[in-house]
């Protein structure tokens, strides 16, 4: 192995070291092959070590694709970013003040359903039931009132792919993103069978006791060797098209590359994706900015522009360093009851050393 594959895999397994069940990676280095490093477990009590070939939930990166995906209708001419979401929503509280780019900014006011929803491992969820309990459960603010996450605005942008397509946003994404980019071990959980079989299982470490739990872990009785496993949890229509998709790390590099490399959306779109960024701020990550579906994390002397996920058992991250060309994925099968945690805040050590040794490669 070359020094900087060397270098990785020693992040990697002292990340396992430090209490995290199991670690994929993949990274891409312009003119180069992606390369696939793991560590730990992908299932903990039966010993299944993690490989490149395991499926995780990608969570909130689902974002990423959502956003390209009604980016590609502004393209098409079928979606105004500036129209205001009432042609879709006409009984939306506030819905005259919401254009349809303040559902990808997080600046919409919409109230969220994130830490509400409840653990029903069988519920199978409709988009417009998850609405409707963001209203039912949360508060709105005023549109552009400022900065504040946004799952529900999510919900609301899958909607309009769904309509404006007449078919699931899951197809629109298959058809225009996936399948041209030959990511074949991707899909959306909402809509999608996957082969549960390949799936890392997911595991949560209990909150501390001065914290403010994430999610209601309550009937899930105790963990066994510090952990549960959340796996069947969550059901994935709970998050719908603010996180519901399943991949590997390498097809989410393929994505990553082809949306900088300008192989999926004009300049101009991909322009309001990623530069058309404003202040930002999320507890536990290292966000500094965002624009549409990206946000720029910001780790040491150098910069991701991507997308972080959270979802009961999974915790990820990916992006592109502009810089170095650097395109990574690196998702945990493991996650935790709080924002504030080392199994959010956590995964931020191994993307920051990972970017620092391929810096140090270079020099």
């Amino acid at each position: 192995m070359s020094d900087l594959n060397n270098a990785i895999q020693g992040i990697l397994d002292d990340h396992v070291a430090r209490g995290v069940v199991g670690v994929s990676l993949a990274l891409c280095l312009p003119g180069e092959e992606t390369s696939l490093y793991q560590s730990g477990y992908a299932d903990k009590f039966n010993k299944m070590p993690m490989t490149g070939d395991h499926l995780f939930r990608i969570a909130s990166c689902t974002k990423s694709f959502i956003a390209t995906g009604l980016h590609l209708l502004v393209q098409d001419g079928t979606v105004d970013l500036d129209e205001p979401i009432t042609r879709w929503f006409p009984d939306l509280p506030k819905a005259a003040q919401m254009p349809v780019r303040i559902l990808l900014n997080h600046r919409s006011g919409l109230p969220d359903f994130e830490t509400s929803m409840p653990m029903i491992s069988d519920k199978s969820w409709t988009a417009q039931e998850i609405v409707d309990f963001s209203f039912r459960h949360g508060v709105q603010k005023e549109p552009w009132h400022g900065m504040e996450y946004s799952n529900t605005g999510y919900v609301l942008a899958g909607m309009i792919i769904a309509h404006e397509t007449g078919k699931p946003y899951s197809d629109h994404l298959r058809s225009r993103i996936f399948a041209p980019l030959g990511m074949k071990d991707t899909w959306v959980g909402t809509h999608e069978t996957f082969p549960i079989e390949r799936e890392a299982r997911g595991y949560m470490h209990a909150a501390a006791d001065d914290e403010n739990p994430q999610w209601d872990v309550s009937g899930a009785g105790d963990p066994v060797d510090g952990v549960w496993d959340s796996t069947e949890w969550f059901p994935l229509s709970g998050a719908n098209a603010a996180g519901d998709m399943v991949s590997t790390p390498r097809d989410i590099v393929k994505f990553l590359n082809a949306l900088f490399d300008g192989r999926i959306l004009d300049q101009k779109r991909l322009w309001e994706m990623k530069d058309n960024i404003k202040p930002a701020f999320f507890p536990g990550s290292n966000t500094v900015a965002n624009g549409h579906g990206l946000l720029l994390m910001r780790y040491g002397s150098s910069e991701l522009k991507g997308h972080l996920g959270q979802i009961p058992g999974h915790t990820s991250i990916m992006g592109r360093d502009e810089e170095t060309g650097a395109a990574l994925m690196l998702i945990q099968n493991s996650g935790a009851g709080d924002f504030e945690s080392f199994y959010l805040k956590g995964v931020n050590e191994p993307v920051d050393r990972v970017l620092e040794a391929i810096k140090n490669s270079r020099s």
